[in-house]
């Protein structure tokens, strides 16, 4: 990245990374409330708010219930997270049930707001598409109304040497980005 810009980004956008070493301590449910508070402040269309989230913290009932439906490789890593959270959006417009076609980019914006919260505050993030959609709508009863998201693993920073050497590798490869000219076209 252009040294410009990496001065001008900000530093919590900058430093996000996703991690997968992770301290296997259930979050606490005022931080909780405090990032999914900044998770509804995201822009939506129509000002409809599409975005659920289902909370799994590492002390609850739920958390073994999500972690089954992760993919074999994330749940190798996953099982020291903090709380799991399965994203969802309502795919109909609350005041006239035709299709929103922007549900899946308000929870996306949603979801920045909730990594870079939860960033600010000192814990770690991993954003996950592997799991079984399945399993999960099965086990948390979410209907087709909602089209899934993700499921992110949230806790404190833990050891990297608790890592199997594929994955701690991954965690300290270098961040790379596609440059600005292929994903910006500039009319």
């Amino acid at each position: 990245m252009n040294s410009y810009f990496k001065e001008m980004v900000l530093d919590i956008i900058n430093n996000r990374r996703s991690v997968m070493a992770f301290n296997a301590e259930p979050l606490d449910t005022e931080d909780l409330k405090v990032m999914f508070q900044a998770a509804t402040l995201a822009p939506s269309a129509y000002n409809d708010q599409p975005w659920m989230f289902f909370v799994a913290n590492r002390n609850s009932t739920g958390f073994a219930d999500v972690f089954q439906t992760l993919a074999p490789a994330n749940r190798e890593w996953a099982k020291n997270a903090g709380a799991l959270v399965v994203t969802a959006a309502r795919i109909n417009l609350s005041l006239n049930g035709e299709p929103n076609y922007h549900a899946l980019h308000d929870l996306g914006a949603s979801t920045a707001n909730l990594l870079l919260q939860a960033q600010a505050m000192g814990y770690v993030t991993h954003v996950m598409g592997g799991f079984d959609h399945i399993a999960i709508r099965e086990t948390l009863y979410i209907d087709e109304a909602f089209a899934l998201g993700s499921i992110i693993a949230i806790g404190k920073s833990g050891d990297i040497e608790q890592l199997t050497p594929q994955q701690k590798h991954r965690q300290l490869s270098p961040r790379v980005r596609k440059s600005l000219s292929d994903v910006v076209k500039m009319l």
